[in-house]
């Protein structure tokens, strides 16, 4: 299911600009998942629903990986990327959102709670996936009177 993403943009002048999808290409795999890996996370046993969710699915992050993401309460989502190829789940306790994610096939880049404006006590982050663990790459808010570009990103949920 396609959702519409907000992004954020850079709102201090002295802060890195905002990262773009098409700055972390990733190529696209036509696979499609034919059975999540219970036994390759601990953790992955307790979300079997969700996560067996995404079998016959085509990949929706990085290339050959889908994310998916639930509820944890009220305003959190848990969420887990799983390798497409061979079903390898990936968690990670810490890894949860507020606002959402944001993310696309063709990209590695991952975005936790998109659009986090001020005053909002939360950022819009953004992780680079290497392949097996998130790796942070921008972190901001925007100011309450900015505005945001718009950008299509799929998402899981």
């Amino acid at each position: 299911m396609a959702l519409l993403c907000l992004l954020a943009v850079g709102a201090d002048a002295g802060q890195p600009a905002m990262p773009a999808f098409e700055q972390y290409p990733a190529a696209v795999s036509g696979a499609t998942l034919q059975q999540v890996d219970l036994q390759s996370h601990p953790q992955a046993p307790t979300f079997r629903s969700r996560l067996q969710a995404l079998e016959g699915r085509p990949a929706n992050f990085a290339g050959h990986y889908s994310v998916q993401y639930w509820g944890c309460g009220s305003g959190c989502q848990q969420f887990a990327i799983v390798d497409v190829t061979n079903g390898r789940v990936f968690m990670n306790e810490d890894w949860s959102a507020s606002y959402g994610l944001c993310h696309r096939a063709d990209s590695n880049l991952l975005i936790v709670n998109p659009g986090a404006r001020a005053p909002a006590r939360m950022q819009s982050v953004y992780f680079y996936w290497d392949g097996s663990q998130l790796q942070q790459v921008w972190q901001g808010q925007l100011a309450e009177d900015e505005t945001e570009p718009q950008y299509r990103c799929a998402g899981e949920g």
